[in-house]
């Protein structure tokens, strides 16, 4: 006797894959070039200004650290969560 084609029970599966909070590699590499540019900007910003005056390390650590907060808490921070605001909102 012959067996019929009867559908097999279908297993259900999860809509999402579980997947990390943070992706280090993804994070590090944002950090990076925040930080970069925020050097970048620093030290354009600080010779344009002051010169190389004899604080020009100092000027430029504190003008780095400064640019690396405003610019890291604004991408990091606020527009991802602006982000999940409007799409919470949206649905």
């Amino acid at each position: 006797m012959r067996k019929q084609n009867v559908p097999k029970a279908a297993v259900k599966k999860s809509a999402r894959k579980s997947r990390p909070l943070f992706d280090k590699a993804g994070l590090r590499r944002q950090i990076l070039i925040i930080f970069l540019v925020s050097f970048f900007i620093a030290t354009a910003l600080i010779l344009y200004v002051f010169g190389f005056p004899p604080g020009f390390f100092k000027r430029l650590f504190s003008a780095t650290f400064v640019i690396f907060l405003l610019i890291s808490a604004t991408v990091l921070g606020i527009i991802p969560l602006v982000n999940n605001v409007f799409n919470r909102w949206l649905r």
